[in-house]
């Protein structure tokens, strides 16, 4: 499950209030190599057939399911004038084998 803070819930809806439409918060997340990875947040009207939807706080998060475990337990909060990411899970849960 993701968390939202508080303080990234004001921001996120005060973005969704500021379009015209319906909008939905795409979460995700690429692996720029073995050990990094790299999010992102986008505000979007259309959701793909694959996409999962949550809904936290009013918030209609969207989720494509490979990226599930990856976001587990993440809380995405707001500094700043920026979103954080703080994600607890390690990028590799098993051992490598060669």
């Amino acid at each position: 499950m993701i968390t939202i803070t508080v303080k990234a819930q004001e921001i996120i809806k005060g973005m969704q209030q500021s379009m015209e439409e319906e909008t939905f918060l795409r979460f995700g997340v690429s692996r720029a190599c073995c050990n990094q990875m790299n999010y992102s947040l986008s505000l979007t009207r259309f959701k793909t057939e694959q996409e999962e939807e949550l809904v936290l706080h009013g918030i209609k998060i969207l989720i494509d399911p490979s990226d599930a475990r990856f976001t587990d337990q993440t809380e995405i909060d707001y500094e700043g004038d920026g979103f954080l990411i703080n994600n607890p899970n390690p990028l590799v849960s098993s051992p490598l084998i060669y």
